[in-house]
């Protein structure tokens, strides 16, 4: 066994309150052995896995793969022993490194050169690693240097992922468990386009939230062949609290783009037919305009006027009944006049829904007694007379409140942009 040191601890930003200390949150077995089951390879010579942790996916992989050559490394000291108490006993033939994984010259410091390996599984930790030139080179090598608006947004999941493509050969497959951002985000579509453009992307399982101990992040297993064609259709499927999964559904690369979770792509139906209701329409079509606050939930309470905030939406009334915002929020026509200088309003009429929180779904209200400011962390929707009341309707509905809730993303705290919003149908 070789070992190397490296300072990484030194370099990365801080981690979550409840990872360890390197940002991971660590792959049960369950999970694990879901995702080696979707790598498509009957007897690959060479399995590799950075950012090994405790080794679940390294051992579920050596369990499938009896005569592969077994690759980890971590730079955490303490992993190795996790891993041999694993593969004592075992017979494969498995080698540890104690590196910095995003080492742009690791292929050097671990003997591996790039594009040798058969299969990468990985687990990336969830934490942004403060920027070195190291960085530039991996994604760059890797093809996806351009994805991004700024390079510095690049977090260790997409760091990884370069990383594993580096040192993949043609046709190798990966199998990444992958955090909510890069799977929905809008700021992650380049990044999407070119995997899809220049990779064969065969699959993307959403699993349950919380099958991470400490986290309730929205998570993915994904696998890919790497430089085997342009993806032109993606499967897509979702994993129960059982580790059953669901029947898969199939989407496009124009839809890949927006979005690769199971969740939005499965409430996607077809227009009705005439004679069976009205036409469905996305909210876009609805509205007029939408307005996103502006004060900060900081300075609420030093402000000039009552703002309404996330705590003030009440909860569902019953079925025929309207959530209205308070009388105590609405403002005269003159302090309407005198706020619009320093803050956005919403008016009578107005649907408010929140953008961020992890039960945005739930928080809906009415504009009724007279303009209000809003806060930073809510859109007041602005719909045409005659959508106004099905679209409250419709996201005080079930089927409403799932729209919103598999178009918002994020690993810790949930958020809707505009774009996901204008696109619900109802």
């Amino acid at each position: 066994m070789a070992t190397s040191t490296s300072g990484m601890g030194q370099v990365l930003a801080r981690a979550g309150h409840t990872s360890d200390p390197w940002g991971r949150y660590y792959t049960t077995p369950i999970v694990s052995q879901s995702l080696v089951d979707r790598i498509e390879v009957a007897k690959p010579k060479l399995v590799l896995e950075l950012g090994s942790g405790s080794g679940s996916l390294c051992t579920a992989a050596a369990t499938r793969w009896h005569k592969a050559q077994l690759v980890t490394v971590d730079v955490d000291s303490r992993a190795p022993k996790a891993l041999d108490a694993d593969m004592v006993g075992t017979g494969r033939r498995h080698s540890h490194y104690v590196h910095d994984v995003l080492d742009a010259a690791l292929s050097d410091k671990i003997g591996l050169a790039p594009g040798t390996v058969d299969v990468a599984v990985c687990n990336p930790p969830y934490i942004r690693p403060k920027w070195r030139s190291d960085f530039g080179k991996i994604l760059e090598d890797a093809g996806l240097s351009g994805t991004l608006a700024s390079l510095h947004d690049a977090g260790a999941d997409l760091l990884f992922l370069a990383q594993n493509l580096r040192l993949l050969r043609k046709n190798g497959k990966l199998g990444l468990i992958l955090p909510d951002g890069l799977i929905t985000a809008e700021r992650f579509s380049g990044v999407r386009k070119t995997l899809l453009r220049q990779h064969l992307i065969e699959q993307v399982v959403q699993l349950p939230r919380g099958v991470f101990k400490g986290t309730e992040a929205q998570t993915y297993l994904a696998v890919l062949s790497k430089s085997a064609g342009e993806t032109n259709q993606v499967t897509l499927r979702q994993m129960d609290s059982d580790g059953q999964l669901s029947v898969p559904i199939e989407i496009l690369q124009e839809a890949a783009v927006k979005r690769l979770d199971f969740t939005f792509h499965a409430r996607v139906v077809s227009p009705q037919r005439s004679g069976e209701g009205p036409m469905r329409m996305s909210v876009r079509q609805a509205l007029t305009d939408v307005v996103r606050g502006t004060v900060c939930s900081s300075s609420i309470s030093a402000f000039p006027a009552p703002v309404f905030h996330l705590g003030d939406f009440s909860e569902p009334l019953g079925e025929h009944a309207v959530r209205v915002v308070p009388k105590r929020f609405a403002l005269s026509e003159r302090k309407a006049q005198q706020m619009l200088e320093e803050a956005r309003l919403a008016l009578p009429g107005d649907i408010l829904l929140a953008r961020v929180g992890r039960s945005l779904e739930d928080r809906l209200a009415l504009v009724v007694h007279g303009p209000c400011v809003i806060s930073d962390c809510i859109f007041a929707l602005r719909a045409m007379d005659e959508h106004r009341e099905r679209l409250y309707r419709f996201f005080d509905s079930d089927l409403g409140r799932h729209a919103l809730a598999s178009s918002a993303h994020g690993v810790a705290a949930r958020f809707m942009s505009k774009t996901n919003l204008f696109e619900i149908q109802f």
